[in-house]
């Protein structure tokens, strides 16, 4: 029998391992979730051994004509270096993702779409190989009929401001998931109240990775319930998790009283049906024939269903400039919230904007202008009668220009995050003298993240 993990109101004795482990493991996410947030990795987050080359080689030139700088290294520059190479490296996955990184492809991107965004959105769409004729097939219906859910325990409403029905004391319950056995210890005094005892199981079961998620619950008549849900969805033998207290090492008896011993909604599958054809998914992220990802968001009328398919090329073009715009504005944003952190920054974003003036200048036929704030703004149906009507090669070419240009930025950064930190230089490279590779120069970055690790 797996020995369980013991957990403490405040503390973790015992095999702790696979919590601390956890933690450990999502430092750097840590950084990354809480400042570029990313829906989904996508194919163009993946290099080929060319393109690490290409990277290697471009490291190795900038650390040849790097000065000998000194940097103050603090929490708050971790977390704008970071900030800065992910979202740099977002934006050009988001370009990549518009139909390819060379001017023959770009902007060429076919776009899928839903016809109701409340019940189904299409998250993703490998199109890009298939022929006119595939394309004008790849339409499918999509009836949901049911979500996949999770299973949840929802405890008794018991009088939520009384004392507790308990006695006083250290008890302790067992929670055993698909892959861990967990024992929480807590102490009850005389004067909790059966709120202060849900409330303190909540913290204590959402406070450590164990799969799940507590709330407390009230309802109209000064009542309140212990809820305790799995974070994974779908049916599962036997459900995902179970709660008992008959033999651990501290006294039993609160499960029965908090009523959270048997599951009040079992997890479910997905249940849906594409050109109607049946089929069951444990998550609520589905695949269509093997072009379409779509999540689940709701449920279809009964006799109705949801058309996934994909755009014309005028609606396409149109999505795809918006979107490269969009992405833009989300880089230049994000880097110009540093500049009163990082003064350097003001440089990047100076040029940026300056920059993107010069070709947004020759975009008005389109609806495409610079904000104020260097932020570039779409007139979606100017620019959509514009690309049915007119013969925008030019504009298109320019628009071409300025991604190129933006990608040429992003990759600055992507290189060297570090870059626009402000420091101070101690030395600079003789440039009548061939200079060697300073692998220091580099490693700044990664150094310095993996010393916050420590």
């Amino acid at each position: 029998m797996q020995t369980p993990i013991r957990i403490y109101q405040g503390r973790k004795e015992g095999t702790g391992m696979a919590i601390n482990s956890a933690v450990l493991s999502n430092v750097y996410n840590f950084y990354q979730a809480d400042l570029v947030p990313r829906s989904s990795s996508n194919r163009f987050d993946a290099h080929k051994k060319k393109d690490l080359k290409e990277v290697y080689r471009s490291i190795v030139k900038i650390s040849k004509d790097e000065p000998v700088f000194l940097m103050r290294h603090s929490k708050e520059v971790e977390r704008y270096t970071i900030h800065m190479k992910e979202n740099a490296l977002r934006f050009r996955s988001d370009v990549a993702a518009l139909g390819g990184l060379d001017d023959a492809t770009l902007f060429n991107q076919k776009t899928a779409y839903s016809s109701d965004t409340s019940v189904a959105t299409v998250t993703n769409a490998a199109i890009g190989e298939l022929s006119e004729a595939e394309l004008q097939d790849a339409d499918a219906e999509l009836g949901i009929d049911r979500l996949a859910t999770p299973q949840i325990n929802e405890g008794k409403y018991l009088p939520a401001g009384e004392a507790a029905g308990i006695d006083e004391g250290e008890y302790s319950f067992d929670v055993s998931t698909a892959t861990s056995n967990y024992e929480l210890q807590f102490a009850i005094s005389p004067t909790d109240t059966n709120h202060d005892i849900q409330s303190r199981l909540a913290r204590l079961v959402n406070n450590f990775n164990l799969g799940l998620k507590a709330k407390v619950e009230t309802n109209g008549n000064g009542e309140s319930a212990l809820v305790i849900r799995s974070n994974a969805i779908g049916d599962r033998p036997g459900g995902h998790f179970s709660i008992s207290d008959e033999e651990t090492s501290q006294k039993g008896g609160i499960v029965d009283y908090l009523g959270i011993r048997e599951p009040a909604t079992e997890a479910a599958d997905a249940v849906y049906r594409v050109n109607g054809e049946e089929y069951r998914s444990s998550s609520n992220d589905i695949g269509i024939g093997g072009l379409f990802e779509v999540h689940l968001n709701g449920l279809t009328a009964p006799g109705q269903t949801v058309k996934i398919g994909i755009k014309p090329d005028v609606e396409s073009m149109k999505d795809n400039i918006v979107a490269l715009t969009g992405s833009y504005n989300e880089f230049l944003r994000a880097t110009a919230q540093y500049v009163d952190q990082q003064p350097r920054t003001n440089l990047l974003v100076k040029d940026m904007q300056f920059n993107s003036a010069f070709y947004t200048s020759s975009l008005t036929r389109l609806g495409v202008k610079q904000e104020e704030d260097g932020t570039i703004s779409v007139d979606e149906d100017r620019l959509k009668t514009e690309l049915k009507n007119g013969d925008p090669a030019e504009e298109l070419n320019t628009l071409k220009d300025f991604a190129k240009f933006a990608l040429r930025k992003a990759k600055q950064v992507q290189l060297n995050p570090m870059d626009y930190v402000d420091k101070r230089i101690v030395a600079y490279k003789d440039p009548t003298k061939q200079h060697y590779a300073n692998p220091y120069v580099t490693s700044a970055y990664s150094g310095m993240l993996f010393n916050g690790y420590m």
